[in-house]
């Protein structure tokens, strides 16, 4: 494969598979019809008219032989098929001729569908493309070759492939057949591992086999989503095995967010590519249960935080936070176009991502792992932080001193998020401290490019091992509760790459590639070698194609590719990429055979790998492998304030602080491991500062982790499966069959055909064998294969290969025949010789048969003429003798028919002389009929006229006797008439007059009912006016009988009248209008309003003046209703409103507290019916009770200007006040107190009720304005309003209403309190 592939696969164009396969559909029917015609046990002449053929030598096609070959031939003519694989020039010739090593024989399985790939006969590349292709155009991923499962990724979901009820049908089904027998599945290969886990096959009693699931392919080819169905499995799979419920299934998909987030980006072949692999370990228990995870990762593309192809973006993490919105702003971030580092590929967005919905999901998943709030605001912190450094720019000074720093985002944001003073940050980024040869210690001045290399290992250290920290929380969040016995590993590993600029990322890639390759050729080979043994053939005609040249090329010591280039990254000075490709031809240029050079330049070198050439560039390969970090940084790092960056990005832990992760006992081991391999693989001869150096480069760390990978997964048994991408644009309906053939050969997927070819890739069994060549042995005496026995197809089929083969070129197994490659054909051509053979033999009997037939057949047309000719002889003679004879005869006849009309005539003539004298007689006889008959027709006409005139007199007598007797009728029908409609208007009025008297009765009971209703409000009123008029008197009575001691030491009590509770004093429940106004200004009201309270209350604003207003109760909320608008809305469900507070005194006071705002200071006729009320509907809504406080001291809540000329909301203090030196009609007030001093005090509260159905109640309260005091009247000491006024006025009204009954107790009582004060 040459090394051009990347350019070569860019110019073939996707074609649709259909397109691809059109020549295979007469074929398949064909097979179809062949396979019906092999159970009928017709033996059939195989079709050998079709070859495999690659015009391009890049791709096959199927093409057909417009002759048969010639033995021999170095090349075969081919007629070009209608649709080819690869389009052919339009003026290409029909038939071509092709090199007989660029063509494959076509086998009838060919064309079949085969769930495993391994039962084709003579297995190719060519039959494998098209089996694939095939399966994939009808919506079937999967396919199995041997005990390797191909995946093609379909781009779009295909219903029911992955369903709840598909994983149940595989459990059941695995538990009953084997492997091959299921339909090939993701599912069927984690079903496999998790079943060969649980048999007790280890080296102990107590322990188990463990599993490997390797997932290996391109970017782009489905690994990941293939990873993610294998661990649902086994999820499942464990939970169906023991009945037991897992809660990792969330914390594992967590993991694979936060993965994916910081370790996947877009690249030009994937939107989601992993630049990273992984190995997850499911740990499982004795009893097969699943318990814990641990996840290792290796080869991060760290070099992609600094440098990027165009096209391609940076980790998906640094995209999201630029879309976290408030988090994003909290740090100082912008939009991702403002970084460098996330601009490099020119490409910020992905079609069909979301970032921002993306954040939200990593947030969610990092608290699922056990991340704590700080620890997720520090790694926010550190990636802003990354980002900050990837935007300084370096310049040249003016001087010898070190170079300038320019900070876009301001020097104290970057030092406070590192945690250092930004002096010190310069310092670290633009001064290297240098020891010299005695030791001391030298500062040298850096350049911005110097300074520049040295910021970027400073962000791929940091990112790395933050990178690496997730990962040990993610192991920490899956720690085992109990011991493991075993596990199953699940291995998402980057496939072979081939770019167009090959790097160090790449050598590294295809390296570990290699050495999974090596593996995957192992376990074919054990397995075909198990194979033969089980069917008792020998296994020495089968070689192991070992690649471990390649792996020593470039890993082995001292002269392979990966040690000459971390020995030539610890020398001081720097090493020219030329210098270091020449130190790579030097040991292996001409002498490897799988290492070339360059054809143009010195700067690059080729490897042969097993999948093809491919071209590394040694431009990077020094700066990329260097993965240290300068002692400069170390320090700076190690001297941050943070916690979070000391614990993550040091060598130094503070244990118990943010981002400190106490390691696992898997990564205690895993280390222990990787030290282990170092020591070993390190050279014992090199100093220890040589080990060191050596251990900080890419490659080192990657060796080791690989050698410890290779190691578990060899202690495993592997499953493989191999994912493919069937084109670069995304198209579920369109396949590259360049591409994918590529992909085949680098998977190693053809590596099972080669090792199959090499043996005896052709296997039938005995049956098979039997049926198909059985002409080859009809004349030895062999039973049929209809009637033949197993044993008995066997030893004809033993007999056939004996007959015609040589020892060596087949093998008689067990079960079935195996034969070498290429001997199919052979006994296919022995077939076709035996059909010639018989078919010559018939041709010469059927032509003598078909002679004999033609002289027969002459012979009797002799006959047949000879006896027409006879025919049409005799016939002309009769046909002359008849003419004659019919002659006379009418001769004959024209005579006797003359002679007998001269008779006729003769006798006709007598007869009408007859006739006449006869008509003659009869005449006078016919004349006196006719008088006769005129007669009595002149009397019958006379005689009807008489008698029509009588019929009309006697018509007109009997209509005139029909009128009479009808007139009479209609006489009598109308008397009738008339009596009944007399009787219909009688009952109609009656019928009216009743309703109209209904209605009369009904107007009466509503006169009645007001007037008895205007009765009762006149008693109610003149009973609540007697009752204010004696609370008046009982006042002026008490403040008489204190001067004279009388009532010293006693309470007032106070006086109410007992009524009914009405709720709705304002009959608002039928008033739709205001019902409506309601719905409008509250959407979460009810939809049927039902008013628990309605009443008008008297409002005080915060500038003391009065406001008339209807307070309204339904069952959630309180309304403050001016009229028809909704002014103010009381949510009783919630805790808005926080209490009221009520006076002791005899007054309406109601003072509802709201939290966080001003509060309402209201007057009610009807305040005990409504505190009852909001106490009830509180504890229904809100199920507690409602805070009411009784006393005259309390705190109110308003805003400025009202009360203090102060903005904002104040509260104070305020007091109702009792004078005993005024009047009983001004005896309450409020006192409003600011921080210890008097500001206002309220008018006098006037007695007096303004609703006919209202408590004694109803005293005004008023607030000054400002807190002036207004005009003073009387004595100067009551501050009074225009309410108070208004007030009065009201009580003289209602003194004058209330008549002379209340006047005169009123004199009774004054007289009888002066008489008791002069006594």
């Amino acid at each position: 494969m040459s090394h051009k592939r990347a350019s070569t696969v860019g110019r073939r164009a996707s074609v649709n598979v259909n397109m691809i396969l059109t020549p295979l559909d007469k074929l398949i029917q064909e097979s179809k019809a062949r396979r019906q015609a092999e159970e009928s046990d017709i033996p059939q002449k195989q079709d050998a008219t079709h070859i495999w053929a690659s015009l391009d030598g890049t791709s096959w096609n199927l093409c057909s032989l417009p002759i048969p070959p010639t033995p021999g031939a170095s090349s075969i003519l081919v007629t070009k098929p209608p649709v080819p694989g690869k389009p052919l020039p339009p003026d290409a010739p029909e038939t071509i001729e092709v090199e007989v090593g660029m063509t494959h024989p076509f086998d009838p399985t060919h064309a079949e569908d085969f769930d495993d790939a391994s039962i084709i006969n003579n297995l190719h590349e060519a039959p494998l493309l098209f089996l694939l292709l095939r399966r994939f155009n009808d919506q079937k991923i999967y396919t199995l070759c041997s005990d390797v499962l191909i995946s093609v990724n379909p781009y779009k979901t295909i219903p029911g492939l992955y369903d709840d009820d598909v994983v149940k049908r595989v459990w059941d089904e695995a538990a009953t057949k084997k492997f091959k027998d299921l339909s090939p599945h993701v599912y069927n290969v984690a079903d496999r591992s998790y079943r060969t886990m649980m048999k007790n096959t280890g080296t102990t009693p107590d322990s188990r086999k463990n599993q490997s699931v390797i997932i290996s392919g391109e970017s782009g080819a489905g690994k990941t989503e293939a990873a993610k169905q294998v661990m649902r499995y086994l999820i499942e799979a464990s939970k169906m095995s023991n009945g037991e419920s897992t809660e990792i299934q969330d914390s594992l998909i967590s993991a694979n967010v936060i993965l994916e987030a910081f370790g996947n980006a877009k690249t030009l072949r994937n939107d989601n590519s992993s630049r990273f692999g992984k190995y997850i370990k499911l740990m499982y228990d004795k009893d097969n249960s699943l318990k814990g995870a641990f996840t290792e990762h290796f080869l991060l593309e760290k070099v992609r935080l600094t440098q990027g192809d165009e096209g391609e973006r940076n980790y998906h993490v640094f995209y999201m936070l630029c879309k976290s919105g408030a988090v994003a702003e909290d740090l100082g971030l912008g939009e991702a176009k403002e970084y460098d580092m996330l601009t490099k590929g020119g490409c910020t967005e992905v079609n069909g991502v979301d970032d921002a919905k993306d954040f939200g999901d990593l947030k969610e998943a990092f608290g699922k792992i056990g991340l704590s709030g700080e620890e997720e605001k520090d790694i926010w912190k550190l990636i802003a932080l990354l980002m900050h450094l990837g935007n300084i720019k370096f310049s040249a000074a003016s001087g010898d001193g070190n170079c300038e720093v320019e900070v876009p985002v301001g020097e104290d944001k970057l030092g406070a998020l590192l945690g250092c003073e930004f002096l010190s940050v310069k310092n670290a980024i633009t001064i290297r401290q240098v020891r010299s040869g005695r030791g001391s210690l030298m500062a040298m001045n850096l350049n911005p490019q110097q300074a520049k290399q040295g910021v970027d290992a400073l962000i791929k250290h940091c990112y790395g091992n933050l990178f690496t920290f997730l990962v040990s929380k993610i192991n920490q969040s899956h720690k085992l509760s109990v011991a493991s016995n075993s596990f199953i590993g699940i291995l998402d590993i980057f496939g072979f790459e081939i770019m167009k600029y090959n790097s160090l990322s790449q050598l590294c890639i295809n390296f570990a590639n290699e050495k999974l390759q090596q593996q995957f050729n192992q376990q074919v080979f054990v397995r075909e070698r198990e194979l033969y043994l089980e069917e008792g053939l020998p296994v020495d005609v089968i070689t192991f194609k070992d690649n471990q040249p390649v792996i020593d090329l470039i890993s082995k010591k001292p002269s392979g590719l990966l040690p000459l280039l971390e020995e030539a990254g610890m020398l001081s000075r720097a090493v020219e990429p030329s210098a270091l490709v020449s130190s790579f031809d030097k040991p292996h240029a001409g002498v490897h055979p799988n290492y070339g050079k360059a054809r143009f330049g010195n700067e690059d070198f080729v490897i042969k790998h097993f999948a093809g050439e491919v071209l590394y560039s040694g431009k990077e390969l020094l700066s990329k492998n260097n993965d240290s970090l300068h002692e400069d940084l170390k320090i700076l790092l190690s001297n941050s304030t943070s916690d979070f960056i000391v614990n993550v990005c040091t060598q130094f832990e503070k244990e118990g602080a943010s981002g400190y992760v106490e390691k696992t006992e898997e990564e205690k081991e895993r280390e222990l491991e990787m030290e282990e391999a170092k020591e070993a693989s390190s050279n014992k001869r090199g100093s220890a500062k040589t080990k060191l150096a050596a251990s900080q480069t890419v490659t080192s760390k990657f060796r080791g982790q690989l050698n410890s990978l290779v190691e578990t997964l060899t202690s495993t048994e592997p499953h493989y499966i191999k994912c493919i991408k069937p084109n670069s644009s995304k198209s579920p309906t369109t396949a590259n069959d360049e591409l994918v053939l590529e992909q085949l050969r680098y998977s190693g997927v053809l590596e099972v055909v080669r090792i199959r070819r090499e043996g005896f890739p052709i296997r039938m069994s005995f049956t098979d064998f039997h049926k198909r060549f059985e002409i080859l042995c009809f004349k030895d005496g062999l039973v049929s294969t209809r009637k033949a026995t197993p044993e008995e197809n066997m030893a004809a089929a033993i007999h056939i290969c004996e007959k015609c083969l040589d020892p060596t070129e087949y093998a008689k197994g067990k079960t079935r025949m195996f034969l070498r490659n290429g001997l199919l054909e052979k006994l296919q051509q022995l077939v076709n010789e035996v059909y010639a053979t018989m078919a010559t033999k018939l041709q010469s009997r059927q032509r003598t048969k078909a002679a004999v037939k033609g002289f027969a057949a002459t012979k009797i047309s002799t006959v047949k003429l000879q006896n027409l000719q006879r025919m049409i002889h005799e016939k002309r003679a009769f046909q002359k003798h008849k003419a004659a004879t019919i002659k006379a005869q009418a001769f004959l006849r024209s005579r006797t028919e003359q002679s007998q009309f001269q008779k006729k005539k003769a006798a006709a003539s007598k007869l009408s002389a007859v006739i006449r004298g006869h008509q003659a007689s009869d005449g006078y006889k016919k004349r006196q009929t006719a008088q006769a008959k005129i007669s009595s027709i002149v009397r019958g006409k006379q005689g009807k006229a008489a008698f029509d005139k009588t019929k009309d007199l006697v018509v007109k007598l009997q209509a005139l006797e029909r009128v009479r007797e009808r007139r009479a009728s209609f006489n009598s029908k109308k008397e009738t008439a008339v009596k009944v409609e007399n009787l219909y208007r009688m009952h109609a009025q009656k019928k009216e007059f009743e309703g109209q008297k209904a209605a009369a009765i009904k107007l009466q009971a509503l006169g009645r009912a007001k007037q008895g209703k205007e009765e009762y409000e006149k008693q109610q009123e003149a009973a609540l006016k007697l009752h204010t008029a004696m609370r008046r008197f009982l006042a002026m009575s008490k403040l008489e009988h204190k001067k004279l001691g009388l009532f010293s030491g006693r309470k007032r009590r106070q006086n109410s009248v007992l009524f009914k509770p009405v709720g709705d004093y304002l009959a608002f429940r039928g008033n739709d209008e205001l019902l409506g106004a309601i719905k409008t200004s509250n959407a979460n009201e009810d939809e049927e309003i039902v008013i628990k309270f309605a009443d008008n209350v008297d409002k005080f604003n915060r500038k003391g003046k009065l406001q008339v207003r209807q307070i309204v109760l339904t069952k959630k909320f309180i309304y403050l209703m001016d009229g028809k608008k909704v002014k103010d809305t009381i949510d009783l469900t919630t805790d808005y409103l926080e209490g009221a507070s009520l006076s002791t005194m005899a007054d309406d006071f109601v003072v509802l507290h709201l939290k966080e705002d001003r509060d309402y200071l209201l007057t009610c006729q009807h305040k005990t019916e409504l505190i009852d009320v909001i106490t009830s509907m509180f504890r229904t809504e809100a199920k507690k009770d409602f805070p009411v406080s009784c006393g005259d001291d309390f705190k109110v809540k308003t805003f400025g200007s009202g009360f203090s000329r102060l903005k904002g909301l104040e509260t104070f203090d305020c007091r109702f006040i009792e004078s005993d030196d005024i009047s009983a009609e001004e005896k309450w007030r409020v006192q409003i107190v600011k921080d210890g001093v008097e500001i206002s005090v309220s008018s006098a509260l006037v007695s007096g009720a303004s609703h006919p159905l209202g408590t004694p109640r109803a005293q005004k309260f008023n607030i000054m304005v400002g807190g002036r005091k207004s005009q003073t009247k009387g004595d100067g000491d009551q501050v009074r309003s225009a309410s108070s006024a208004s007030n009065k006025k009201a009580t003289a009204t209602t003194r004058k209403k209330t008549g002379s009954t209340v006047g005169n107790m009123m004199q009774r009582l004054s007289s009888s309190l002066k008489k008791s004060e002069s006594k």
